[in-house]
């Protein structure tokens, strides 16, 4: 995965390194990524399902296990879409960095929503890793900084 190509794409390749599968364009033959930034294997549901997030397009892509495109989640008012965890069924937290805010994605149901804002968290949200035993999620800001949060049930 990486924008600095010249055409944006998410390749799935083999543990030897071959491509097996490669993702560039959607059914119109037009780029479908322009800045890919974050990918996320979401295995909370039967179907294992593949999240990228870009932040040219403002855009969460949800993709099947060889690529195929099954969803896009566009919010015209959001920033800048980064880091991705899964966290539950279909739910996906989606740190958004112009905006300085943690939000919640239902894949089921196209539906965002602000967990955490910009006064909870104090930094600009980067990266994000869960850890569904624990349910601590780690929150990597711009910079050399890392809050840790317990997700409540």
């Amino acid at each position: 995965m990486g924008y600095w190509y010249r055409q944006p794409k998410v390749e799935i390749r083999s543990e030897e390194g071959d491509i097996l599968h490669t993702l560039t364009t959607n059914s119109s033959g037009d780029d479908l990524f322009e800045k890919p930034a974050y990918i996320r294997v979401d295995n909370t549901t039967d179907s294992h399902r593949i999240l990228v997030s870009d932040c040219g397009k403002k855009t969460v892509y949800m993709l099947g296990s060889e690529l195929q495109l099954l969803k896009a989640f566009t919010r015209l008012l959001s920033g800048e879409p980064r880091g991705l965890a899964a966290v539950g069924k279909g739910q996906v937290l989606v740190a958004d960095e112009a905006t300085m805010k943690l939000q919640l994605l239902d894949v089921r149901t196209g539906q965002w929503r602000t967990v955490l804002g910009c006064e909870e968290l104090q930094l600009m949200p980067y990266s994000l890793v869960y850890n569904p035993a624990t349910r601590c999620l780690c929150v990597g800001g711009n910079g050399d900084e890392v809050r840790m949060y317990t997700l409540s049930k």
